[in-house]
């Protein structure tokens, strides 16, 4: 370690800016990060603030709304092929798709 300028003092650098000072020319801040003069800070005095629960709450502006369910229509879902046709989703005379192929795609086989 490389001497400062007077005996018994050391380089340090600023954890900071990075610059190089001697060792009685820098501090150790509130945060553990050793600091020329220029960097160091206190700690700021509204951390110490200790505050009592009120125990008032605020009760909620409005009520919350209700659920809202979305019916999701399937490919074999709005076909007219019964056992495979969705309730809400079904539509008359769609039958372009072959039975076998909407069941298979059903079923997630090929």
């Amino acid at each position: 370690m490389k001497h400062g300028r007077w005996p018994g003092t050391y380089i340090v650098v600023c954890d900071v800016c990075g610059f190089r000072f001697a060792s009685d020319k820098v501090k150790k801040r509130w945060d553990g990060l050793i600091t020329c003069e220029k960097d160091w800070e206190v700690k700021h005095p509204q951390l110490f603030l200790r505050v009592r629960e009120t125990g008032i709450g605020v009760t909620p502006a409005r009520p919350e709304p209700p659920d809202v369910f979305v019916n999701v229509c399937t490919l074999w879902g709005v076909s007219d092929y019964a056992g495979l046709a969705t309730a809400g989703c079904a539509k008359a005379g769609n039958n372009l798709l072959p039975y076998a192929f909407l069941l298979a795609l059903k079923n997630g086989t090929s």
